[in-house]
This record gives C-alpha cells, sequence and structure tokens, in this order.
C-alpha cells in the first residue's frame, strides 16, 4: 500500500497549489533582502559605498565600515478563495573589512520553505498532505578588489536544514499515515566577479556550483507502527544558478539595472527521486528570469530632511518555471517589484522596504496563483557599535 500512495502523489502532486513549492525548493530565486527583491537580478552588478549587499561577493572590498544587516520577509498567496500567509525572519550578515582591498562577510540566510498543505478526493479514496520544514543557508564570504575596476569574490555556502511530509491515504475500509521524517545537508559554492566598463557601466557575473549536493537523511514510516525504511536521498536535482547584472549610471543619483538568472538542472535529476519526484509526463526545462528595474539614490542619506534621505526603486520581473507538461506548456511568472530606502538620521544606517505582485500559472491542470511580497530590513554601520563618548 506504500507504493500505491507513492504513485498517487506522483500523478497529483502539482494539481491545485504552487508547482515549485509542492517540490520542496522553495521560491525559484531567493531574494531575502528588500534591496533584492526590488531590483532583480541586476543587483549582483550593484556597487554603492553607502551598503553592503549579500548578492555578489566581488563587492565586499568595496566599503571600509562594518555592518550588520537584518530582514523579515511576508509572503501572500491567493489560489482561488484560498488566502495563505507567512512571516519569517530571512536574513542575518555581518560584514566587515580585512584590509585595502579585502573584505569578509558571514550570514544566514532562510533559503528554502516546503511549506505546504494539499488534499484531493478520488474513487480510490482522499489524499491528504501536509510538509513542514526548509533550507538554512551559512555563508562565509570573501572580496578581493585586484584593481580599481575588476573585482573577484568567493563564497561558501553551508546548507542544512529539515522536511517533516505526513500523507494520509483514507477510504471507506481504512486510514493509513505515513510520514518522511529526516534532515538535509549539502554544500555549493559561489564564484563572482565584478567588471566596470568606462564611468557608466558596471558587469557583475555570479556562478553558485553545488560541490556537495543536498542529501536528505531520514525515515518513511507507517505512523503509529514501528515499520520504516530508512532513507538516504541524494537531491540531485539540485541546480547551478548562474547570473548576470547590468548597472548603466544614467545620472549621479539614477542607476539602470537589468539581470538575467539561469539555472541549470541535471537532466535526469527528478527520476530516480523517491521524495521530489515529478508526475508522469512532466519534464525539467532550463529556468529563466530577467528583471528589469529603475535606481533612484538618496540626494543626502544624512539630512534633516526626510526627503532627501529617501531613495525609491521599481521594475518588473518575468520567470518561467523548471516544469514543462506534456502540453508543452511552460509555467510563467510575472510580477511588478518596487521599494523605497531612507537613511537614518545621524547615522549612515539604512532602512529598506520592498513589495512585490504578481502572477504565476500556465497548465490548464494549474489554477494561476496570486502572490504578494513585503520584505523589510535595516543595515547598521559601525556608528552604532562605537563607544558613546560621555561628557
Amino acid at each position: 500500500m506504500r507504493r500505491i500512495s507513492l504513485l498517487l502523489v506522483i500523478s497529483i502532486s502539482l494539481m491545485g497549489q504552487s508547482a515549485y513549492y509542492r517540490l520542496g525548493y522553495g521560491d525559484l530565486y531567493p531574494a531575502v533582502d528588500p534591496l533584492g527583491s526590488s531590483l532583480g537580478s541586476g543587483i549582483v552588478a550593484l556597487i554603492d559605498s553607502a551598503r553592503i549587499t549579500s548578492h555578489n561577493p566581488a563587492t565586499l572590498n568595496h566599503f571600509n565600515r562594518v555592518y550588520f544587516d537584518v530582514s523579515l520577509g511576508s509572503e501572500y498567496k491567493s489560489i482561488d478563495d484560498v488566502i495563505s500567509n507567512k512571516t519569517r525572519l530571512e536574513k542575518l550578515s555581518f560584514a566587515t573589512p580585512l584590509g585595502s582591498n579585502i573584505g569578509m562577510s558571514l550570514g544566514l540566510l532562510a533559503l528554502n520553505d516546503f511549506s505546504s498543505e494539499y488534499s484531493a478526493t478520488s474513487t480510490d479514496g482522499t489524499f491528504s498532505e501536509r510538509s513542514e520544514g526548509g533550507i538554512w543557508d551559512f555563508q562565509f564570504g570573501l572580496g578581493y578588489g585586484h584593481t580599481s575596476n575588476l573585482n573577484f569574490g568567493l563564497k561558501l555556502h553551508l546548507l542544512h536544514g529539515f522536511l517533516r511530509r505526513q500523507s494520509t491515504l483514507k477510504n471507506e475500509e481504512s486510514t493509513e499515515m505515513y510520514v518522511i521524517n529526516g534532515t538535509i545537508d549539502g554544500k555549493s559554492l559561489e564564484i563572482g566577479s565584478i567588471a566596470k566598463f568606462g564611468p557608466k557601466v558596471t558587469l557583475g557575473l555570479t556562478a553558485d556550483i553545488p560541490i556537495v549536493i543536498p542529501v536528505l537523511s531520514g525515515e518513511d514510516s507507517l505512523a503509529g507502527t514501528v515499520d520504516y525504511v530508512k532513507l538516504e536521498e541524494e537531491l540531485s536535482a539540485w541546480p547551478t544558478t548562474i547570473k548576470l547584472g547590468l548597472v548603466y549610471d544614467h545620472s549621479r543619483y539614477t542607476k539602470i539595472l537589468s539581470g538575467i538568472s539561469q539555472q541549470l538542472f541535471p537532466e535526469n535529476g527528478f527520476h530516480n527521486a523517491k521524495i521530489f519526484a515529478l508526475p508522469s509526463g512532466w519534464t525539467t526545462v532550463p529556468v529563466a528570469s530577467f528583471q528589469a528595474s529603475l535606481l533612484r539614490l538618496p540626494l543626502d542619506r544624512t539630512s534633516r530632511n526626510l526627503i532627501r534621505r529617501t531613495g525609491w526603486q521599481a521594475g518588473i520581473s518575468i520567470k518561467n518555471y523548471y516544469l514543462e507538461s506534456a502540453t508543452q506548456n511552460f509555467i510563467y511568472e510575472y510580477a511588478l517589484i518596487s521599494g523605497i530606502n531612507f537613511g537614518l538620521r545621524n547615522t549612515n544606517s539604512i532602512f529598506d522596504l520592498s513589495g512585490e505582485f504578481g502572477s504565476r500559472g500556465g497548465d490548464e491542470s494549474l489554477p494561476t496563483e496570486l502572490f504578494g511580497r513585503v520584505k523589510i530590513g535595516i543595515q547598521v554601520n559601525e556608528i552604532w557599535f562605537r563607544k558613546a563618548k560621555r561628557r
């Protein structure tokens, strides 16, 4: 019966909710801070002396302060008449210079979220499923300024998380419940570079490559009994992610950004998977993501006037998911991205707020999903860490 239940999961897993969330990898391109959410992939080419970003380790040598960054995120999803919300701490990071041309960062990111619920009724009975857990990304980065126009960086990602998935199959004769419970561990290495071409154009490139494919270690058990099977599954569909960004300095306070991201999945990554399997008739495709945005910097981040301390950004985001059905109908996502930021008075610290609103859908078996994301964050510079002067 365990095999029957598994086949049922595979055959109907993508109906009634976000396909990507159901497979367990969370968001396609997780942007866990307000600035990244409202600028898109072009942020990998952004150099801003007033702040530090975690999107390209090659930027880590472009500052001379100690930074501490914390972000909160809230996401709303609507499918038909069902609205869900999840709010969480998404990012903690610390960055410090190590010399005139070397910088270091430590960070903790909420990379993936497995939370999902699903139920369906067929002639065989009622099937329901509930998943919880996620993956945290512990980061250590180094950035090196080779010349004033060329910078390089490396970042080690240590991935750790857990998954608990409870599946219930109920019919007139019996109720069977299966539980998958385990931890996930893996590693990846991110390589980054930034190059300036003249006074106005900057290009940034990053490649996040798995060096130890994440592995799920745990148990697949029949609830209420001692009957269980040990699991040791390599998540072989874990992708390599490449991002290319361009920044054009239109003026002193205005920047135009564009970015392209690509996620590359192994061709057979899902074929033998027990946990994150694709339904029959579905295949993987390279994931493409494009964003274009406009960034307006504050006129003076330390001014007494709040308006002069305020900057903003706005743009569009287009993505296609990595799933393709037998109908050759891609799953697309369209969104508007925007945000504001302002400097805290008498400091160089920055408060950020962003919003992302859009929809995703595609194949007829998948309902259109509306979503909205709101993120807030604060980046504190070293002035908050200095000892106060006493009279």
